[in-house]
């Protein structure tokens, strides 16, 4: 008990000592000792130095986080040389040695102003019994070490209170070393005023820009204590180096103050990249060759990338933070897209719902063909990849950034996870450490506008209820699971999953679920409703105009067949997924598989790459992205279903076919799904230049693959000219018979 006591009075004495320094005695006049800035520090922190760490946990959020990012970017992990400016107590350092130990160090330096907290931190030091850190009391801005450059700059939450932070910047800069990084955790408001012309330099902007009043707020507020949130600190960090990664958030805990930690490199760090640009094979400047003065430019289409990389080069910017990512899968794209508005920074898809054994089957990929498709959730993607000899180059192309968003993290886990980990993740949907995972692990293989997406939202989404209970697509899954719920259906839907034959099967479904599912009430209420296809399935009116006169009729074609092709408990995952939530071992897709993983994760003995290395991700249309790559150079184009959403009155048809005709390759095939079995568009594609055939039609009672949800399949075949012209001529001559 007097322990308890002793603790809280303790702790009361603290934050009265912190309030006082903090909120009232800024306001009253300063007594002067030295120089300018040093005196304000001195008046602030010398009266608190000695709790200064048990007061700012609650205050100063992202310290530790922003050393774990820094850590993981680090191109080393021993024989480094750090310089933590503005550290204040050491605590950075004492945690650093959880992550990397401080032993490991060459050389660490403290640079503050304060001797108040610089004497914290030699004491501190002094008890762990470190030899190789050295307290400096100097200015940020000119103050000098031994070692020319520095493999680690940091600042945690110093940079708002330096006033010379332009000179100390560029001090940052001269120190820093060609490979090394630099780190900032701080306070900061920003608006869209301030990212004018320079966009694609910021890494991102999830949570960066706020309002005017909590702008003007939080600004007053801490210029109270000579601490400024305004914008021209971080702004000119993000001039002098390249953006790796940048998370905007808000310490929830007091008011919802704004902080960002950012991770930076030397913005001329990857200029060899300018030479591998290519505007011939794709956006992606890493599918270019070594030399860009090796090959013909004349009439190739200019990359985004490019345009914004030379746009960047003749104003003295940064590359665009894409150019700074460690991994080459994300092609360029631009954050203030209008087209990305429509999906309210959420995927609709958290699992791909066509069947990429059924793709394989049809088109039988190998080691030569170049494969693009609709990324989805990316299940298709990695289902190619994962193949015993996979495509030796594989696009995704989605216009939803956080699609490709959900397919970076899970190429980031397979770089650098076990299996074990991916299986939690993808295979049940949950796991607990996730931030720590995401900091410590992933975060170096994806971009910077990932990142900030999966620290917004990663911990929930792998939380509670699990991934596959996201995504605009949850609603259909929820509802249906309350349906069987009010009509007494759960424990049959469990058996449904569990049965080990046909009969078992057919008989549960028979007579137990179809007949309440399918009912008058639920049918017309639901199934047949455009409101719930639209909302909850992501079905648009142009799609179900194609199913038919009935709706319900087409849902009915597609499930009854399901259950007598294949059980759902063993060999139909898609359905297994959205009755129980998550996949067994044994019922997954391919890709979750031990060899599965091995497939995607072996590494050519010859070229040392992966699988995982010959995939690119494209955040644009499919006309953007066909007209993009190099004529003729894709073998292989899967769209899914994306045809049904076009207007049949409009132009959108044609100029997808037509831009698809400049990508693909002689003989090179398109395969396309529908909920009609013979779509009105298969006439488009005859009409220029392709050879169409169906691979599958549904008819009523029968299944074409595992998921049974469009009514046919279609393989289109682009001819060479002279056939096509035989072609034409020939249906020509017909039709004049």
């Amino acid at each position: 008990m007097v322990a308890l006591v002793f603790t809280f009075n303790k702790s009361l004495s603290s934050v009265v000592v912190f309030a006082w320094n903090c909120f009232i005695k800024p306001f009253f006049n300063k007594k002067r000792h030295g120089p300018e800035q040093q005196n304000n520090l001195e008046l602030f922190y010398k009266n608190q130095a000695h709790i200064y760490d048990e007061t700012r946990s609650v205050l100063l959020k992202g310290r530790k986080e922003c050393l774990k990012l820094a850590a993981s970017h680090l191109e080393k992990q021993q024989d480094l040389v750090w310089v933590d400016i503005g550290g204040g107590t050491g605590a950075n350092i004492e945690f650093m040695d959880s992550v990397i130990p401080v032993s490991s160090f060459k050389k660490v330096y403290l640079v503050d102003l304060s001797p108040s907290l610089c004497k914290v931190a030699t004491n501190r030091f002094k008890q762990h019994g470190w030899t190789n850190i050295t307290v400096l009391v100097e200015d940020a801005s000119s103050f000098k070490i031994e070692e020319k450059h520095v493999d680690l700059i940091t600042f945690s939450y110093s940079l708002s209170m330096i006033p010379t932070f332009y000179n100390t910047i560029d001090n940052a800069v001269k120190l820093l070393d060609s490979s090394g990084v630099v780190a900032a955790v701080d306070f900061g408001i920003q608006s869209p005023d301030t990212s004018l012309g320079r966009i694609n330099t910021v890494g991102g902007l999830i949570n960066r820009n706020l309002t005017w009043w909590n702008r003007n707020f939080w600004r007053i507020w801490f210029e109270a204590d000579k601490v400024f949130l305004d914008s021209s600190r971080r702004n000119y960090l993000e001039y002098r180096f390249g953006t790796v990664k940048s998370i905007n958030s808000f310490n929830k805990q007091l008011g919802r103050i704004p902080y960002y930690i950012w991770i930076g490199c030397h913005k001329s760090r990857n200029e060899h990249l300018v030479n591998r640009i290519n505007c011939l094979v794709t956006e992606s400047p890493y599918l270019g060759p070594l030399n860009a003065s090796d090959v013909d430019l004349s009439n190739a289409p200019i990359s985004k990338g490019h345009e914004a990389l030379v746009n960047n080069i003749s104003k003295n910017l940064p590359y665009p933070s894409m150019y700074y990512q460690k991994e080459i899968w994300r092609v360029y794209f631009d954050d203030l897209n209008p087209q990305y508005e429509q999906f309210k920074n959420q995927y609709i898809y958290a699992f791909t719902w066509e069947d990429p054994k059924e793709d394989h089957k049809i088109l039988k990929f190998n080691e030569n063909d170049t494969v693009l498709a609709i990324t989805s959730a990316g299940d298709n993607i990695l289902h190619y990849a994962c193949l015993p000899n996979p495509p030796k180059k594989i696009h995704a192309v989605d216009l939803n950034p956080c699609q490709n968003h959900l397919l970076e993290l899970k190429l980031a886990c397979f770089r650098n996870l076990h299996q074990r980990d991916i299986w939690k993740m993808f295979g049940e949907g949950k796991i607990e450490n996730f931030k720590d995972l995401l900091l410590n692990k992933l975060s170096a293989s994806v971009s910077s506008n990932a990142m900030q997406y999966w620290m917004e939202r990663g911990e929930k989404t792998f939380a509670a209820k699990g991934l596959y209970d996201t995504g605009s697509t949850r609603w259909a899954l929820r509802l249906a699971k309350g349906i069987f719920t009010l009509l007494g259906l759960n424990s049959y839907v469990d058996q449904l999953c569990n049965c080990e034959t046909m009969e078992q099967q057919c008989k549960i479904w028979n007579t137990k679920i179809k007949p309440a599912l399918f009912n008058p009430i639920v049918g017309t209420l639901l199934v047949g409703n455009p409101i719930f296809l639209w909302k909850a399935l992501g079905v648009p009116a142009n799609q179900a105009n194609m199913m038919g006169p009935s709706v319900l009729k087409y849902v009915v074609d597609t499930l009854d067949p399901i259950i007598t092709r294949s059980l759902i408990s063993k060999d139909n995952y898609f359905y297994y997924l959205t009755l129980k939530g998550r996949y067994t071992r044994e019922n997954c897709p391919q890709y979750l598989t031990t060899k599965g993983y091995n497939n995607i994760t072996r590494r050519n003995p010859k070229t040392g790459e992966c699988a995982l290395d010959n995939i690119r991700m494209h955040t644009d249309t499919l006309n953007d992205v066909f007209y993009r790559l190099k004529q003729g150079s894709l073998t292989i184009a899967i769209i899914m279903d994306h045809m049904d959403w076009f207007d049949p009155s409009g132009s959108d048809a044609i100029s997808e076919v037509l831009a698809l005709k400049n990508a693909l390759g002689t003989n090179g095939r398109c395969m396309l799904r529908s909920a009609a079995q013979y779509p009105w568009y298969i006439k488009t594609f005859e009409e220029n230049g392709f050879r169409c055939e169906p691979a599958a039609i549904r008819e009523s009672g029968h299944s074409i693959d595992r998921t049974n949800m469009y009514a046919s399949t279609w393989v289109c075949t682009k001819l060479d000219d002279s056939t096509f012209s035989r072609r034409r001529s020939s249906r020509i001559s017909s039709l004049k018979i």
